[in-house]
């Protein structure tokens, strides 16, 4: 019983850390990659304002900003490979659910501009590690429900 807790607790741990890598490097293309002048000016735009070159870069600025303390915090998951704490499982679970709020404040926006100045595939990333947040947050408040502690303990 204790050997199968332990395994369970390993296989637990592992599908946190390497999501959370999968999930941290998908965050940081969409920062990075996807979301650049063109679809902040498409955003203003959109909203019936007229760009200025500091008001784009305030905005971009700000998602990056946001963006990079998540993509961070996705890391730290990694340590789920090694030690798995409780506090770590909750702060993980803290991440998941933060991050898909934080996002949904402007999804209709960003996902518009984006689509307008890219293409449809360019939401691909944001979409992922939404849908990917939401699967992993829900499976671990089913965990810690079933089991009555975390990582299968």
């Amino acid at each position: 019983m204790n050997d199968n807790s332990s395994l369970k607790e390993r296989k637990t741990g592992k599908l946190i850390a390497y999501s959370s890598v999968i999930l941290a490097i998908l965050y940081a293309i969409h920062l990075f990659v996807v979301l650049d002048e063109s679809v902040v000016k498409q955003m203003w735009l959109d909203q019936g304002h007229k760009p200025g070159d500091n008001g784009i870069g305030t905005i971009l600025n700000s998602f990056r900003f946001t963006g990079v303390m998540y993509v961070l915090a996705y890391l730290a998951g990694v340590v789920a490979i090694w030690y798995r704490h409780p506090y770590l499982w909750w702060f993980m679970f803290a991440v998941y659910i933060s991050n898909i709020l934080y996002t949904l404040v402007n999804i209709g926006a960003v996902y518009r501009a984006i689509n307008e100045t890219k293409s449809w595939i360019a939401t691909a990333p944001l979409t992922i590690v939404m849908v990917v947040s939401l699967v992993l947050a829900i499976y671990m408040l089913v965990v810690s429900i079933k089991r009555k502690s975390t990582f299968n303990r």
